[in-house]
């Protein structure tokens, strides 16, 4: 045997002399953590403050106070519990001090026992970030607005939706602060993205909430749904009406008669005729510069998509 394998085996370690050692290893770190656990502390935390028994017709305000910062003291074990959640103080209303109109606080002294007990507190509160909490109240308002859903819908070629996209519910009920209630007319979804879409299409949609956090929404989604059909391309000659000519003028469009392309539904095709479409040349848009007048697209059938005029303005002479 070499002296380097002998080596080897000199400084090699058996398997129970691992585990040994190991053992005194966990032992000496645990026995460390306890002592150093064991110790007192200095921790801050924040604390979520919630109310309850609110005045009947009465909501939180934003401006309240809603959190507070704590600064504790106590060793490691009673503070360790606060590493991992936001802990939560609940105050009843009926406690608080009333000073303004709606407006309401709670003496940090006058609390403090209470506050202690809810959090399970077995050490001391050093201090407090502020020596009041504040509590503002508003009217409540029921309020109904209409959901619009924010959506960007591509189509496979040759598909499309005659009837668009319908919102079940097409409203809700909002609730909170008649300050903020006020200021709301409508209610936007979160995002809708499809592309490619050859069929028929149903989704639930949440109300996109992230700003107006302060309201309750009466329900909180709706369910979004598209008819999907195959597509064809529809054209047609559609006269063109001259309007606002004066008496005794003489006035000759050129040409009298323009191209519609469309796109519709294969099941709706025959049902559009010339008389769903209307196009005008109005007289009074005219000026001395110009020659032409433009056209412009004042009917269309609704099952009719994607119209194009292919001529956007009209030649005119005034005959004498």
């Amino acid at each position: 045997m070499s002296i380097f394998n002998k080596t080897i085996h000199r400084f090699s370690l058996k398997p129970s002399n691992v585990r040994v050692f190991l053992f005194f290893l966990g032992c000496t770190s645990l026995l460390w953590i306890l002592i150093q656990f064991s110790k007192n502390y200095t921790r801050e935390i924040e604390v979520n403050i919630a109310y309850q028994e609110l005045p009947k017709g009465m909501v939180l305000n934003a401006n309240s106070d809603t959190t507070v910062k704590l600064l504790l003291q106590g060793n490691g074990f009673r503070l360790f519990k606060y590493a991992w959640d936001t802990p939560l103080l609940t105050f009843n209303m009926s406690d608080a001090i009333p000073y303004e109109e709606h407006q309401y606080y709670f003496l940090f002294e006058k609390q403090k026992e209470f506050i202690k007990h809810q959090l399970a507190l077995e050490g001391q509160i050093i201090s407090v970030q502020s020596d009041t909490i504040k509590v503002v109240l508003d009217e409540s308002l029921l309020k109904k607005v209409p959901v619009v859903v924010t959506a960007d819908i591509h189509y496979a070629d040759g598909y499309g939706s005659g009837d668009g996209m319908h919102i079940q519910p097409d409203s809700i009920t909002i609730s909170g602060p008649k300050g903020i209630v006020d200021t709301i007319h409508k209610i936007k979804t979160n995002d809708l993205i499809l592309n490619d879409l050859n069929t028929n299409y149903t989704t639930t949609l949440a109300l996109n909430t992230e700003k107006l956090t302060m309201l309750e929404y009466t329900p909180a989604q709706v369910t979004a749904s598209i008819t999907v059909s195959k597509f064809t391309e529809g054209r047609l000659e559609i006269p063109i009406q001259l309007r606002n000519v004066p008496k005794g003028k003489n006035v000759k469009i050129f040409p009298k008669k323009v191209t519609v392309v469309y796109k519709v539904g294969l099941h709706e095709y025959n049902t559009i005729s010339l008389k769903d479409f209307t196009i005008v040349a109005d007289y009074n848009s005219r000026t001395d510069e110009r020659s032409f007048l433009t056209l412009k697209l004042t009917q269309s059938p609704s099952v009719a998509h994607d119209i194009r005029v292919q001529e956007r303005q009209v030649q005119y002479v005034v005959l004498k």
